[in-house]
Parts: C-alpha cells; sequence; structure tokens
C-alpha cells in the first residue's frame, strides 16, 4: 500500500477537524501534516513525564506545609474540632472556601477508587484517607491557591504569608525575584504549566506553544522545591529533544 493511501485513511479516521491546524501548518502538504501530528503526539507524551514530576512534587511540597499550618489556626466553632493536619477533612479559613468543591469531588472519585480496587489490592478494604482524596486533587487547584499580581478572593497572601511561601524555600534564588514577588513568579509559572498541560493531556495541538519557555517554567518551579529534584527531572527530560525533531517542510 503506498504512503499516499496510507495517510489518506488515516488522516480520515483522525478526522478533519483535528487534522486541519497540521494541515494548515503544512501548508496543505497531507504527508507533512501526519508527520507532524506524529510528533505532536510524542512530545505531548515527553511533556506529560515532566509535568507528571511537576504536578506531584508542587502538590506534596503545598500538602506539607498545609499539614503544618492547619493544627495551628484552633478549633472550628461549627463541630468544637480542633482543626487536624488532615486538611481535607477540616480545613481551616481561608483554606476551606478554596478548596471546599474541589475536596467534595475528589473524596467522590477517592470512594469511588476504592469500590473498583482488584480482590487482592492492598488496600483492598482500607477507608478513604487524606492521601486518597490529596491524590484525586486537580493540578489546578494548587494554583488557585496561590495570590496573583492582584488576588481578588481575601485570604490568599494570608494563606501564602503563613504557610505556601514555605513550600518553594528556593524561589527566592531565582533572579527574577529581584522584580517580580515570589508569589506572583510561582504563580505565573504554575499557570503557564497548567494551561499547557491540559493541552498536552488532551492531545491539542502544540504547534505554536512556546515549548522551551514551558519547560523553563517546570524545571525553575521544581527547583523552587528542590534542586535536586530538577537536576533528576531535567537528567531524563526527553522534550528538548524531540521538540528539536520537529518536521519541516
Amino acid at each position: 500500500m503506498s504512503a499516499r493511501v496510507v495517510t489518506a485513511q488515516v488522516s480520515r479516521y483522525l478526522s478533519s477537524p483535528r487534522m486541519t491546524p497540521y494541515l494548515r501548518a503544512a501548508s496543505n502538504d497531507r504527508e507533512l501534516a501526519l508527520a507532524l501530528y506524529q510528533w505532536n503526539l510524542q512530545l505531548a507524551a515527553a511533556l506529560q513525564e515532566v509535568l507528571g514530576v511537576v504536578e506531584v512534587v508542587v502538590r506534596n511540597s503545598i500538602d506539607e506545609q498545609l499539614r503544618a499550618w492547619n493544627p495551628t489556626r484552633g478549633r472550628d466553632h461549627l463541630t468544637g474540632q480542633d482543626y487536624p493536619p488532615e486538611w481535607t477533612t477540616l480545613p481551616a479559613a481561608p483554606l476551606a472556601g478554596l478548596v471546599a468543591s474541589a475536596v467534595r469531588q475528589a473524596r467522590d472519585h477517592a470512594k469511588a477508587a476504592q469500590g473498583s480496587r482488584e480482590p487482592k489490592h492492598p488496600r483492598r478494604n482500607a477507608p478513604v484517607c487524606h492521601d486518597d482524596i490529596l491524590a484525586q486533587l486537580t493540578f489546578g487547584l494548587w494554583r488557585k491557591l496561590l495570590p496573583p499580581a492582584n488576588p481578588k478572593k481575601a485570604g490568599l497572601q494570608a494563606l501564602w504569608t503563613h504557610a505556601l511561601a514555605d513550600s518553594f524555600p528556593h524561589v527566592g534564588q531565582d533572579p527574577a525575584n529581584q522584580t517580580i514577588a515570589a508569589e506572583v513568579l510561582v504563580h505565573g509559572r504554575l499557570d503557564r504549566i497548567v494551561k499547557l498541560r491540559n493541552r498536552a493531556a488532551h492531545m491539542e495541538p502544540l504547534l505554536e506553544a512556546n515549548i522551551p519557555g514551558r519547560l523553563s517554567d517546570c524545571m525553575h518551579l521544581l527547583g523552587y522545591v528542590s534542586p535536586h529534584t530538577r537536576d533528576w527531572c531535567a537528567g531524563m527530560s526527553r522534550v528538548t529533544e524531540i521538540n528539536n525533531t520537529r518536521p519541516q517542510p
């Protein structure tokens, strides 16, 4: 079967709407468009490796500080309970208003995951715990907890100052911190990373994405938490290598 026939068949079943951006980038050269699509898949996969590390590291670093901060907030006046380290169980203000909906949804997903465990799963009958809920929270939630340049929600700056700043202990080493507030710097990088992650996860075109810039955001953000983790992730990343293989006319 000729390459032209294969290209036509594959393009047909990938669908015209999906292939349109690639055809535009390839000046309607169908074989080049399909090569670009394949490159896009490979690049998205390589990005997911790095983004997966960033998500877990940021999540766990923020969680560590919230576990320390939540019990310092005293007692919930409605229930009379002390605020526990497991903040997803009973978060104090202002955290409560920021995470309530996300935690409810994550708990539902954690319960569903619990019910679908295989019979030989080591936690087959284990109750849903804080770590189960934490694992179900979306990447975008952590961006929501960080104050942007002009925060519209009261309490974001206080949460940063008293808890989340310690999640990124090395942010002060970034020269950009001389002109941009640490919290704004972290929020900006995380915001761009979350948007890229959503595109890569849904296999959307990355043809116009600033891949070097977003990879830099990832490495900086990891470095704010742990320079050693940043260096490890940079050493295993395939992003630059694959990005440089983009098919050309």
